[in-house]
Parts: C-alpha cells; sequence; structure tokens
C-alpha cells in the first residue's frame, strides 16, 4: 500500500527586501500584454480562476529578465530557510493575478509528490488584515504578508482567500524539489558545517 507523506505548510520569513518585491513588480508587464497561457499549461487555468503569467516551464524560460530576478528571488527564500525542505530545482514559475471578484475555488495540482510549491506575494504595500487575499489549505487560512513565502504540498486542497480591497494582488508561485526526511537530516548537517 502506497501512502502519502503528510507535507505541513512552513512560513520562511522575511526573505528579502520590499525593494527587490518592488522592482520585481515594475518589471511585469500589464496584464492586457500576457499571453494565453491556457493553452500550454498543465493546469486549467480557468477551472482554477486564475490570470497567470508563466516565467519557467520546465527549465525554459519564457521572459528571461523576470526569469532571473524570480531565480534570485527563489536563491533568498532557500536561503532563509527553504533549504531545509527543497531543492532550489525550479520545473515551474509563474505570476498570478488576483482581485475582490476572484472568488475562492478549492483545487489540487497535478504535480507529483517529488514536489513542493513556494508561494508569496509581490505587491510590497499588501497589508492581509485589511487587503484580505490569504492562502487557504486544508481549511485553514494563512495571512500572507509581503516578504514571506509560504511553502506546501499542492497536491492537498488549496485556494486564495477573499480579497476586500480595489487592489490587485500580484502573486508568483514555484514548483520546487522536496528534499525528503533521510535528504532533510543530512542537509542540516551539511547547512550546519558549512555555517548556515
Amino acid at each position: 500500500m502506497n501512502t502519502h507523506t503528510i507535507f505541513n505548510p512552513v512560513m520562511i520569513r522575511n526573505v528579502c527586501s520590499k525593494t527587490y518585491l518592488d522592482m520585481f513588480m515594475h518589471l511585469i508587464p500589464s496584464i492586457e500584454l500576457w499571453e494565453d497561457e491556457e493553452q500550454i499549461a498543465e493546469e486549467d487555468y480557468d477551472k482554477i480562476n486564475l490570470t497567470k503569467l508563466n516565467l519557467i516551464e520546465h527549465g525554459h524560460y519564457k521572459n528571461p529578465v523576470l526569469a532571473g530576478i524570480a531565480i534570485g528571488l527563489m536563491s533568498q527564500i532557500y536561503d532563509a530557510g527553504g533549504k531545509d525542505y527543497f531543492i532550489p530545482e525550479i520545473h515551474f514559475c509563474g505570476i498570478s493575478v488576483k482581485d475582490k471578484t476572484t472568488k475562492v475555488n478549492l483545487h489540487t495540482d497535478n504535480w507529483d509528490e517529488k514536489k513542493l510549491k513556494v508561494l508569496g506575494i509581490l505587491n510590497s504595500d499588501w497589508d492581509n488584515r485589511q487587503d484580505g487575499g490569504g492562502f487557504i489549505y486544508e481549511d485553514m487560512s494563512y495571512s500572507l504578508q509581503p516578504m514571506n513565502f509560504l511553502i506546501f504540498d499542492s497536491r492537498q486542497t488549496h485556494s486564495n482567500d477573499i480579497i476586500f480591497s480595489d487592489k490587485e494582488r500580484i502573486a508568483v508561485d514555484f514548483t520546487v524539489t522536496k528534499l525528503w526526511k533521510h535528504q532533510v537530516q543530512k542537509q542540516k548537517v551539511e547547512n550546519y558545517n558549512n555555517g548556515w
């Protein structure tokens, strides 16, 4: 019998500066210029009520400048604590937009158990208490604040939470390779030996 290992979500805090998020946001093209990603995506974006700009797909850089900034952000997430949970091998990276018309849409992703997702908000001025737009995972609500990134298993039920304000919430998500239990202990020892 094959049982799934449960991965409890982990929040990595104070990953980067607000300036880094502002630079990322400044370079994102207007939503009207985004391609119709649904034609080539593995997910049905209409089903999950999502407007998305894919940056990295299976090692291919769809937008080299934004992909480079995303890789820089992933390096910071990894160094801030992600190294205890995943290998920074990016299988997918995309930017999504949600607003107060976006409904909660609980769903699961098609990735295998060797993958984890990392999610964070790019709006440096976002306040989850005033703006809403948190994250629902397995019936638990998580506050998403700028500079914090949530690591979770996207094969479990998840969704955006309701947005209250008139702002658009811009988020980035990465799909990365999960560290397994035997790898985690080895990685912690290596991190300790390297002074991390």
